[in-house]
Order: C-alpha cells, then sequence, then structure tokens
C-alpha cells in the first residue's frame, strides 16, 4: 500500500513539475535574453508553509548574474534547502514552468525585499576556504565582510494529537572576512571582537534593538554592520 502511494505521489509531482517542449532552449518570461539551460524543477517535499525558501517565499525579485551578464528585474526564488535558484521560463510553444538556473553559470544573485536588498555570490568567487559551489550571502563593509551560509534543517516534530509534521528550521553559519583571513563567527561575543573600539556602542545598540546572533538568526547582524563598520 505504502508503495502505491508513493508511485501515485510521484506521479502527481512529475506531471505538475513536467512542461512540454522543453527541449529547445527556453527564455525567461521576464526577459527576451536566453540564459537558462537547467533542469526542470519538481517539489521534493511539500511547499505549503514555503519554510524552505529565502524569505518563506515563493516569488522573489531581483537580478542574476549569469555568465558573467547581469539579468535584471527577474521573477525566482531560493530553496535552501536543495541550494536551487528556481524561476519561471516560456517555452518556444509559451506555456510556463520552473526550472532549476544552471549552477555552472550562475555566480551570484540579488533579491530586492521592500526597501532591502540581498546579495548572493558563489563559494568560489569569495574565499578559498568555502564551498565553490554554494551560495553565500555577501555584505561588505567599509572594512569587514559579513558572509552568510543559509541553511535549512528538516525536522520531524510531533503535536499534541500524536500526530507528526516536518518543519525547516535555521542552522545557518556565519563567517567574517578580514584581510582575506576567514573567521567562524558563532554568536554575539564573536562579533563584539571585531569591533574592540566600540563594544560597549554596540551592546547598547542590539538590546535597544533586541537582536540575537545565532544561527538561527544571522540576519540580525546586518543592521550592527550597517551601523558600526564605517
Amino acid at each position: 500500500m505504502k508503495t502505491k502511494l508513493l508511485n501515485l505521489i510521484t506521479l502527481i509531482l512529475l506531471l505538475t513539475g513536467f512542461c512540454p517542449n522543453i527541449f529547445g532552449q527556453p527564455k525567461l518570461s521576464t526577459n527576451p535574453e536566453t540564459i537558462i539551460n537547467g533542469k526542470v524543477w519538481v517539489p521534493t517535499y511539500a511547499i505549503t508553509k514555503g519554510e524552505q525558501f529565502f524569505l518563506s517565499k515563493l516569488e522573489l525579485t531581483g537580478n542574476l548574474k549569469f555568465k558573467g551578464k547581469d539579468f535584471k528585474h527577474l521573477e525566482f526564488f531560493y530553496d535552501i534547502s536543495k541550494e536551487e535558484i528556481i524561476t519561471p521560463i516560456q517555452t518556444k510553444d509559451n506555456t510556463i514552468c520552473n526550472i532549476v538556473v544552471n549552477s555552472c553559470f550562475l555566480e551570484g544573485f540579488t533579491v530586492f525585499e521592500n526597501d532591502k536588498s540581498y546579495h548572493f555570490k558563489r563559494g568560489d568567487l569569495i574565499h578559498e576556504d568555502l564551498q565553490p559551489a554554494d551560495y553565500y550571502q555577501v555584505f561588505t563593509g567599509s572594512k569587514l565582510s559579513y558572509i552568510v551560509k543559509h541553511t535549512k534543517m528538516r525536522m520531524l516534530n510531533s503535536r499534541n494529537n500524536g500526530s507528526k509534521i516536518f518543519k525547516y528550521i535555521d542552522d545557518s553559519r556565519m563567517y567574517m572576512i578580514v584581510n582575506n583571513k576567514l573567521s567562524n563567527i558563532k554568536n554575539k561575543t564573536d562579533l563584539l571582537n571585531f569591533f574592540p573600539q566600540k563594544k560597549k556602542k554596540i551592546k547598547k545598540f542590539i538590546r535597544a534593538e533586541k537582536l540575537k546572533i545565532n544561527k538561527h538568526t544571522p540576519l540580525n547582524a546586518l543592521p550592527i554592520l550597517a551601523k558600526f563598520d564605517q
């Protein structure tokens, strides 16, 4: 019974992810230039809550840097759990489907959300000690570069009624680059060590803004760096 059910689910996912005429160069629905030759995206797990995606969203707007060329104002989303950038494309018969951007040629991307922008680069373009094929969020200040490797862990949680569900939790890794030296950042103390002359002011700022610096909230370091790394 379980085997039949799994086969049925797999068939449904394949049908929803498949688009006809994928062969022949597809084009982005929001850009006349042809830049993609990736595989068709098929969701592996439930995506209703979007927990495995960057900013928990399936609809992001931003730019992609593909083979040295910038493509602007595109629609895409970032599956952190599988390290995939997915974007809708338009095939030659005007059908729309989602495909995974070929990571061999995608050098980086930028996400625009409200009045904020989030910049990502491939590891081999940042530092030799980072994973070359992974994408890292990069914040560059006047003296420091703050690097975040967003990671989502899929955990099985039990409910009060005895049922079990999967959920994703942040388990990100944080780094600082100073004079080309890569250092790990695990908490507020590690971050403060890079600002020996400003520790008191930063501590006061952290309390006032109610910020926590850890692997579950890596973006909380950004307002600190924006204010004090000048």
